[in-house]
């Protein structure tokens, strides 16, 4: 099977990022990858290395990601303001941090709904 554009012709930075990432690949153009590395005067060692710092820093990406939150500030704004930007901007997704945000995720809803039950019984008490 070809690879477009094949790995002789691609740059050395980009077969490290074949190699780095090997899942996304099929495992026959991992080992060109790695063939081609070799050919160009870099190691199986350097490029189990690269490898591992990648996974490494991948790991602390996606655990400071995790334990990512708002602060008490940014929560009373969501509260206060929150539900008038959403309708406003009509995104019900206005505070989704991203991919792997899963505490900040669950705050931004949690708070956002808080804001809404906070709108509907002051709007209900002035109105009564």
């Amino acid at each position: 099977m070809e690879v477009n554009p094949a790995i002789p012709t691609r740059t050395t930075e980009e077969l490290l990022e074949i190699i780095e990432d090997p899942e996304g690949w099929q495992p026959h153009v991992v080992a060109s990858a790695q063939k081609e590395l070799t050919l160009r005067g870099i190691t199986n060692e350097n490029q189990e290395l690269r490898r591992k710092s990648r996974s490494k820093f991948r790991r602390k990406i996606d655990t400071i990601k995790a334990r990512s939150s708002y602060t008490t500030i940014e929560k009373s704004l969501i509260v206060l303001f929150g539900p008038a930007m959403v309708l406003f901007f009509m995104d019900l997704f206005l505070f989704h941090a991203g991919e792997g945000y899963k505490k900040k995720n669950r705050q931004g809803i949690l708070f956002l709904l808080l804001g809404f039950v906070v709108w509907i019984i002051a709007i209900s008490i002035i109105f009564s």
